[in-house]
């Protein structure tokens, strides 16, 4: 045996079963730490399903897209799943080979038709579950009694610090929203407030970032610009905003999101307007990286703030990134996941 092939050996081999090629959990919370866990003595081999976990489908045609996976990953030792199998509905997680992780950054158990019991049924099955925030955390801990908490990770390589010289010439005050269109109900709650700040700022737009432009009648169409999503530009497209925002609705779901678009303008040196819900509130108390807004008043006083002091934009986005690369830098969360791998087997 060569030292390559003893080297592949001694590592950790880690099943980790994801929901699909696009699925914005599997990206960020499994496979962009593949490469930094292999560094630290952890082998991991993904397993996708042919149909992504998110797609319009019957239940039943995407729970048969997973039985290959389940037989595929019994060479492993530790398996490493990403979310339930099939969303709201408890399925293989009993059959997979032990010891398994569930890793989860939602609130399963609220998932329809049968979240509830999906949740109880499938974190009771776990030998440990990785939680995205301390709210999930501690609905698992009911169910499981190995739970860490483990935030989703930013690359710094991938999300670079804008060029903060460009800021005070900047012509436009660009307000910038990133995200999946399936959430721009969460825009909604906040569109007059948008409105009416655009209304009274001509040099002022509103940027989205998604797979598709939002279907509103309150804003004008010439004040939105709409950049598509990719992959490639994801990191990239954050650069020409001037604030990042993230209102949330105050519910049992958003409770549990893990404020991923919060933590994305953060490291792109933005400075950041969100509601002070679940985590956003525990991210806000790291430093001093921007607003919470919990009303319409709040959240027009703070895009004001912003407009009117171009230095305040500066040191809070710097303040934001100070805080990414202390507590969500993908290589420290890495060496977090590796020790969790390593106890277990």
């Amino acid at each position: 045996m060569n030292m390559k092939q003893d080297d592949i050996q001694s590592k950790i081999r880690v099943a980790a079963l994801t929901g699909g090629v696009k699925t914005p959990s599997a990206r960020f919370r499994i496979r962009q730490h593949i490469d930094c866990l292999n560094e630290r003595g952890i082998s991991v081999q993904e397993h996708i399903p042919y149909f992504e976990k998110s797609c319009g489908l019957p239940s039943p045609f995407k729970a048969a897209a997973r039985i290959p996976a389940l037989f595929r990953s019994r060479d492993a030792d530790l398996i490493w799943l990403n979310k339930e199998l099939v969303q709201g509905y408890p399925t293989f997680e009993r059959l997979l080979k032990r010891p398994r992780v569930l890793d989860a950054d939602d609130a399963i158990w609220l998932s329809h038709p049968l979240g509830c019991l999906a949740g109880k049924c499938i974190v009771s099955s776990m030998d440990a579950v990785i939680a995205g925030n301390n709210y999930l955390a501690n609905y698992f801990e009911k169910y499981c009694s190995t739970v860490h908490m483990v935030p989703t990770a930013i690359d710094l390589k991938r999300y670079q610090l804008r060029n903060m010289d460009t800021v005070d010439d900047a012509e436009k005050f660009t307000i910038g929203w990133t995200g999946l269109a399936c959430n721009y109900n969460q825009l909604d709650a906040i569109a007059d407030v948008l409105k009416s700040f655009l209304d009274d700022h001509s040099n002022a737009e509103l940027l989205l970032v998604s797979n598709r432009p939002w279907k509103t009648s309150v804003i004008a169409p010439e004040r939105i610009r709409f950049v598509q999503w990719s992959p490639e530009i994801e990191a990239t497209a954050l650069h020409p905003m001037s604030v990042g925002i993230m209102p949330l609705t105050d519910t049992k779901w958003t409770r549990g999101k893990c404020s991923f678009k919060m933590l994305q303008y953060m490291a792109a040196g933005l400075p950041v307007i969100v509601s002070p819900v679940g985590m956003n509130a525990d991210v806000l108390g790291k430093g001093e990286i921007g607003f919470a807004a919990a009303s319409n008043d709040q959240w027009r006083q703070s895009l004001e703030a912003l407009y009117r002091d171009c230095q305040l934009q500066i040191t809070l986005g710097e303040n934001g990134r100070s805080v990414i690369e202390q507590f969500y830098d993908a290589g420290k969360i890495a060496n977090d996941l590796a020790g969790i791998f390593k106890s277990l087997v």
